[in-house]
């Protein structure tokens, strides 16, 4: 964990971006977990830890974290909206019942293959998200 903040640091240093105790704090929070949060949760948690933090706090904090590419956004079915700490690349998977968002792994590199890029466009990322419904959900519906 020491490594990935420091890590950030750097990366916040080089974007630009002031390095205050709430981002540190967000970002923190964010690492520390796997459920992808969205801002009402990271508030939930933050909000006994950081004195004076509020839930518009938050949401500045992730768009401006997600400007710099220091977190990305995951994209849900629902209104929600959630982030991940973790930017290089790998897909999600969402379920369709719960709404959890669990990490996958993919190897990007060797199969994926895009079929005509349209001239003149540059691909900067690619995301893979597989909605479904989720292993504790499917033993539950049986």
């Amino acid at each position: 964990m020491e490594e990935r903040i420091l890590s950030f640091r750097e990366k916040a240093r080089k974007a630009g971006l002031k390095l205050t105790p709430q981002r540190l704090a967000v970002y923190k929070e964010l690492i520390s977990r796997t459920d992808h949060p969205g801002a009402e949760e990271l508030y939930e948690s933050l909000k006994e830890k950081i004195e004076g933090i509020s839930l518009t706090t938050i949401y500045r904090t992730l768009a401006s974290l997600e400007r710099a590419g220091l977190v990305i956004r995951v994209p849900t079915l629902r209104d929600k909206v959630r982030y991940d700490a973790r930017t290089e690349p790998h897909s999600h998977f969402v379920c369709l019942e719960c709404g959890r968002v669990y990490d996958m792994d993919c190897d990007f590199k060797e199969n994926l293959k895009l079929s005509e890029i349209p001239e003149g466009f540059e691909v900067k990322s690619c995301s893979l998200v597989c909605y479904g419904i989720c292993k504790e959900c499917n033993s539950s519906n049986k």
